[in-house]
């Protein structure tokens, strides 16, 4: 009796497996077509590249925004110290300007090397001339898939925009997977995103893109308040 619950419930739960397996494939490989397997890679990297492109051009005005606060506050700092201003009541020492002073600057020449070192403008044209290159290509193959009725000659032009898809690949750097993700929620109900999948991605994003040039711009602020307010 009991070997035959446990067979039952195995068979139960292969079953809920294989659903579950199904239900994960990806929309172009359900129906096991070539055309659209290339119709469906064309539109998800175009997106992908177009997302990539606007990710890098974000990251290229923060980073030129996190130099300028930082270079900012290196000189307010040396203003108040020569004018011997008490700044929201706290009153820095010499000693103590000079090395707030010596620690933005190597803080600022480092954090300019290491941005200038990403070229994220640089990125940010070439994926966007990549997903131009493949929007060609993707427009292509609609135009094959909706207009073209001869089998062989679709099955040519189809297989030469493989071709040509696989060459523009190879020229460019490759996204990130949460240029993807974020790709994903320009449709969500097509990939089957819940709410919260869709806040889980836009966390990832933020902490990828956003998070650590907010510190470096609001950081120093937040913590000159929270000496001032802890002070008195």
């Amino acid at each position: 009796m009991i070997n035959y619950f446990c067979k039952k419930w195995k068979a139960i739960k292969r079953a809920k497996n294989i659903r579950r397996n199904r239900n994960k494939i990806p929309p172009y490989l359900k129906n096991n077509s070539f055309e659209e397997e290339i119709n469906y890679k064309l539109w998800s990297t175009k997106g992908a590249r177009f997302t990539a492109s606007h990710r890098n051009h974000i990251l290229n005005k923060l980073s030129s925004k996190s130099i300028g606060y930082l270079s900012a506050y290196l000189i307010i700092i040396g203003i108040v110290n020569l004018y011997n201003i008490d700044l929201l009541g706290i009153k820095i020492l010499d000693n103590q300007v000079g090395f707030i002073s010596t620690a933005f600057s190597v803080l600022i020449l480092l954090f300019s090397q290491l941005e200038s070192s990403e070229n994220f403008s640089l990125k940010s044209e070439r994926y966007h001339n990549c997903s131009l290159d493949i929007s060609e290509l993707y427009n292509r193959a609609r135009f094959t898939k909706n207009f073209t009725e001869n089998p062989i000659i679709k099955q040519n032009e189809l297989l030469q925009i493989s071709f040509e898809y696989e060459s523009i690949l190879k020229k460019y750097e490759n996204h990130l997977p949460i240029d993807y993700l974020q790709f994903q929620l320009t449709k969500p109900e097509y990939f089957g995103l819940n709410f919260i999948m869709i806040k889980w991605i836009w966390l990832k994003y933020y902490i990828k893109v956003y998070a650590i040039y907010h510190i470096l711009i609001f950081g120093p602020l937040i913590t000159l308040f929270y000496i001032a307010f802890s002070s008195n």
